[in-house]
């Protein structure tokens, strides 16, 4: 490729895999670069004030920075998580008392359970929030939910959503609420834990 214009006739060629340039010493070249460099640097700088003179004229102008369909979406979100709070639920230091031993046992024990795909807890404010309805009133694991909690946490499911999904009427069991259903018909829970599981993810 050859070049001309105000500056000196250049040519640019490529051959397997190597550029030469003709019509400028090694020097000039090394320079060219380097002059290419700079102008790239002050370009990525002058890009990133524009973003941020054009982040500060929308909020100065109160102009949503978030999709209305994505606020609403974090709404029904934080609705449904301050939902379940108001449920009975245990931290580490509650359940150890209810268990009748030290914290760090209890810990333990829960962190063995979870392994196992047994319970589950969600953060909150920078603690581990335990949901009760799969204790029994002495604090250990209800047995009749075992195999309907196994295969919603061995797929990785977000805990809010395994404590929602099981707290809640579902279609996946004609209107029952799972934990509940769980205690009269394991069995039937089970299934409908199986087939949320696996349904497709939008």
């Amino acid at each position: 490729m050859t070049v001309m214009g105000d500056s000196p006739i250049f040519d640019v060629t490529e051959r397997d895999g190597v550029v030469e340039v003709r019509g400028f010493t090694t020097g000039e070249v090394i320079d060219a670069l380097q002059t290419f460099k700079r102008v790239r640097g002050v370009q990525a700088d002058h890009l990133a004030g524009t973003k941020d003179d054009l982040l500060a004229a929308l909020m100065h102008n109160e102009v949503p920075l978030t999709p209305p369909a994505s606020l609403r979406q974090a709404h029904r979100l934080a609705t449904r998580r301050n939902a379940l709070l108001t449920t009975p639920a245990f931290t580490f230091e509650t359940l150890a008392e209810l268990r009748g031993e030290k914290p760090g046992a209890t810990r333990t024990w829960f962190s063995r359970r979870r392994t196992e795909h047994r319970v589950f807890s969600v953060p909150h404010r920078g603690r581990t929030v335990i949901p009760a309805f799969q204790l029994t009133e002495d604090g250990d694991l209800r047995d009749d939910l075992a195999d309907v909690l196994r295969p919603l946490l061995a797929a990785e499911l977000d805990g809010w959503a395994v404590w929602s999904w099981m707290t809640q009427p579902t279609s996946f069991l004609s209107g029952g609420v799972p934990e509940v259903v769980a205690a009269s018909a394991p069995a039937r829970a089970a299934t409908a834990a199986r087939r949320f599981a696996a349904r497709p993810v939008a």
